[in-house]
């Protein structure tokens, strides 16, 4: 059930919730610091956190990626006399399947970009919810 905004946002706050997702919250903290207290709406906070709660997400994922990428090199280099020419086929799946991953982060930071904009709230099943609590 998404949350109902009592007040429509202003255009600068969701140019900045949208901004957000593109920075990783960056924007909305330069916004923070020009606009003080009266610039953290519901909206704006909303959008900034879950921005920000996105970002790390990809940044553990880039960094969990390159370790499993070199163990999956690593592994390949050794299995190769074993298993063939199935070793390096696997490699290629599993490198296609974590680039998967990679492009649905971006997708859903497009996602919420584009909800901002449009002034509501982006759902996001697990990372709404987690913004939702530190938001209370």
């Amino acid at each position: 059930m998404p949350w109902v905004n009592q007040n429509q946002p202003t255009a600068l706050e969701r140019v900045v919730g949208g901004l957000c997702y593109m920075t990783f919250g960056l924007a909305g903290l330069l916004y923070m610091i020009v606009s003080g207290r009266r610039g953290q709406t519901q909206f704006f906070r909303f959008h900034f956190l879950q921005s920000i709660i996105l970002g790390i997400i990809g940044l553990l994922l880039s960094w969990a990626s390159s370790i499993f990428f070199t163990l999956l090199q690593g592994l390949t280099g050794v299995l190769t006399p074993v298993l063939g020419n199935v070793a390096p086929a696997a490699q290629f799946w599993i490198t296609q399947a974590v680039i998967v991953v990679f492009n649905a982060t971006y997708l859903l930071l497009i996602y919420g970009m584009i909800w901002a904009f449009l002034g509501k709230f982006a759902e996001i099943p697990f990372i709404s919810n987690i913004v939702r609590q530190q938001m209370r």
